[in-house]
């Protein structure tokens, strides 16, 4: 709601479950809230860059088994709280010693769908898009991180595509790299800025909401399941934040970003995509577990380039919220972690007899999220948010009201789960639009360490929207989409380099 600054500050506080629980940063993290951690190109050339990359990826497991695993010991004692319980897959992630390193991580699943149909790009009547089919899906990543006391870079890039034998053709590929600097320019001063960039099918994943922040160099979220067309766009975004303590108890939070989206396709709304927010957050910490927050952003969506059908104004929003952060450090006696805030949004917006001319609207905007630890293995979530979406794909601005369930957590020290529950429902931000959409995401998935560097997986994903009151969707999306996949594969988690 306060704009990136907000999302920064947040990071040490709000974990996503997955990587809190066994990522690259929670023994960082561990610090602050102590839990039990886990851790044009043609087709074929691209199929022949994610082939060679995910041969990379396998090939350096087998140099690396003449390096000694990682210690399968105890992990470090935390400094409050119970003892974590010590994961045997990526086990070495959670080092809170780490420095610096280098991971590999690359993935090869067996996936049955229930969308062939409309994964391949074949538009047809949604009774078609029920067909069945199975396909190979390829992801493959690396990923660099430094953390310091005055200076932290992180950087990713990497690739996934999925490939259907039927057709004996590469789709619905990815590549996306992302790299980011966070430096203490004084004792009191700290500022950080990211730059991502991503080659990608089109995704509506911006009606999601979700409490897991972004890590430091982290690209766009990019996951195959969800794309919903094979036709492309090139996105670049870029984002800053200063972070300015004022006292022991205050501090203020300058951000700002800018993100370009350029469609591969001919689209009346326009070839390109971007939007623009910037502002300011204060806030106060009245105890250790408590603060409050006064926040002001600025946002503006546009529509320009070749295809454009007519002068498109410039949607814009501008927020005033307060909030309220309940953050006490998580043990067994404290489990729970809340935060909220609300605010007033004045959007302009178009009207329904006339796209092509702004209103003035007053909307009643919020956010809520909610982390509670189950014993030292299991970690329960919860968001939600209320308010306006600039997402690329749809022609205007939507309001929305997005709730979002996450549980994350170990069966035991090979075993880990992950049940998730997403959906949203709204409507276009105009003065009396009456036409609504929804949509709904399910996923479930169990994990198997066979060694602190391979893990079997199985998941089930079940992912509908509905789209067909909406004017304005980019060319090529269909207008309802209801998908079920299974898949099972193989995972690895690789070390390369560590001082």
């Amino acid at each position: 709601m306060s704009g990136l600054g907000l999302q920064w500050h947040r990071v040490d506080r709000h974990v996503a479950t997955d990587d809190f629980l066994h990522g690259k940063d929670a023994g960082r993290r561990l610090r602050r809230i102590m839990i039990t951690p886990r851790r044009k190109l043609t087709r074929g050339a691209r199929g022949m860059v994610l082939l060679v990359c995910l041969g990379l990826c396998m090939s350096a497991a087998a140099l690396a088994q003449g390096q000694p695993p990682p210690d399968a010991g105890s992990a470090p004692a935390p400094r409050v709280g119970n003892p974590p319980l010590r994961a045997l897959f990526g086990s070495s992630e959670t080092d809170p010693e780490l420095t610096r390193g280098v991971d590999i991580t690359g993935s090869v699943f067996e996936v049955y769908d229930q969308n062939l149909l409309a994964e391949a790009g074949m538009q047809a009547p949604s009774r078609l898009l029920e067909r069945r089919g199975a396909y190979t899906n390829l992801l493959g990543d690396v990923r660099y991180e430094r953390r310091g006391s005055r200076l932290q870079l992180g950087g990713t890039g990497g690739a996934s595509a999925r490939y259907y034998p039927g057709i004996s053709e590469f789709l619905a590929t990815d590549y996306h790299a992302g790299f980011g600097v966070s430096a203490r320019t004084t004792p009191l001063t700290t500022v950080a800025v990211n730059q991502a960039f991503s080659y990608s099918p089109i995704f509506l994943l911006g009606l999601f909401v979700t409490g897991q922040e972004p890590r430091l160099g982290d690209p766009r979220q990019s996951v195959t399941d969800f794309a919903v067309t094979d036709d492309r766009s090139v996105t670049t975004s870029t984002s800053a934040d200063v972070e300015r303590r004022l006292s022991d108890r205050s501090l203020a939070i300058a951000s700002g970003s800018y993100r370009r989206s350029h469609y591969l396709v001919e689209n009346p709304n326009g070839t390109d995509f971007t939007t623009l927010d910037g502002g300011g957050v204060y806030r106060y910490l009245l105890s250790n577990d408590h603060d409050l927050e006064l926040g002001y952003t600025y946002r503006r969506a546009r529509y320009s380039g070749e295809g454009l059908f007519g002068p498109r104004p410039e949607p814009n929003e501008h927020i005033v919220n307060a909030g309220f952060s309940y953050h006490p450090t998580l043990t067994e006696s404290r489990p729970t972690v809340v935060t909220f805030d609300v605010g007033t949004a004045i959007v302009h917006a178009p009207v329904p007899t006339d796209v092509f001319r702004l209103t003035r609207q007053v909307r009643v905007v919020g956010e809520a999220t909610v982390l509670h630890q189950v014993g030292r293995t299991w970690l329960l979530e919860g968001a939600f948010k209320r308010g306006t979406a600039f997402v690329e794909g749809l022609g205007a601005p939507v309001f929305v009201d997005a709730v979002t369930a996450t549980a994350n957590g170990f069966l035991n020290r090979r075993t880990d789960m992950l049940l998730s529950l997403s959906y949203s429902s709204g409507e276009p931000s105009l003065v009396g639009a009456i036409t609504t959409f929804s949509t709904t995401s399910v996923n479930a998935r169990v994990r198997f360490a066979l060694s602190s560097r391979w893990a079997v997986t199985s998941e089930y994903l079940f992912y509908h929207y509905d789209f067909s009151k909406i004017p304005d969707l980019l060319p090529g999306l269909n207008p309802r989409v209801q998908r079920n996949s299974v898949r099972a594969g193989v995972s690895l988690w690789l070390p390369a380099f560590r001082p």
